[in-house]
């Protein structure tokens, strides 16, 4: 008898072991739609995600707004792949709000969002700023067929909101430069080359 508990025991424990282990499943937190123009500005997604994010969770707060490899940046700041992710501390998890050639989905998953960038009210998110830095520190790049991408990091001390931008092509190489604005303010901070 005693033998059998035991072997059941182990068994329903190795079960919840491994189902504790599972990675956590993304859950679909809002409808997917058809954006009206496939490229959105960077001001005029966040507003968007953002309203989806707080519809999901009122307490959501912006974690990473980054535009991908397969929607550029353009002069007048929009692009056609964003995505931006928001946390929410009362659920303990996050929902990413993406963009992708007209179609917007949002996906939540339980857990941490990363480091959270400490961004202030009015931050920026005015992508034909971001873009005309970019283009002040990097044009012989653009010139050579590479386009821009942005990001928004934490700093690992204090968690300065930054917006690093950089230049890539669409095989994946980077340039040799890395330009660091400051999130609420708009002035360069750094301009790495290497």
């Amino acid at each position: 008898m005693v033998i059998k508990s035991t072997a059941r025991t182990a068994t329903v424990s190795a079960l919840a072991l491994a189902l504790a282990a599972a990675p956590a499943v993304a859950q679909e937190a809002c409808k997917s739609v058809t954006l009206k123009n496939p490229a959105v500005k960077l001001d005029e997604i966040y507003r968007t995600a953002e309203t989806h994010a707080k519809a999901w969770k009122p307490d959501v707060v912006p974690a990473r707004m980054s535009n991908t490899i397969l929607g550029p940046l353009k002069p007048d700041g929009s692009s056609e792949a964003w995505t931006i992710s928001f946390f929410s501390a009362s659920a303990n998890a996050h929902v990413a709000v993406n963009t992708f050639r007209g179609g917007l989905n949002c996906w939540a998953q339980a857990g941490g969002a990363g480091r959270l960038p400490d961004l202030k009210p009015g931050f920026v998110v005015d992508g034909s700023k971001l873009y005309e830095i970019a283009r002040q520190h990097g044009d012989k790049f653009l010139a050579d067929g590479y386009f821009v991408q942005i990001g928004t990091p934490a700093a690992p001390s204090n968690r300065h909101a930054t917006w690093n931008i950089q230049f890539s092509k669409a095989d994946g190489k980077t340039a040799p430069i890395l330009i660091i604005v400051d999130a609420n303010t708009g002035k360069v901070e750094q301009v790495l080359r290497n």
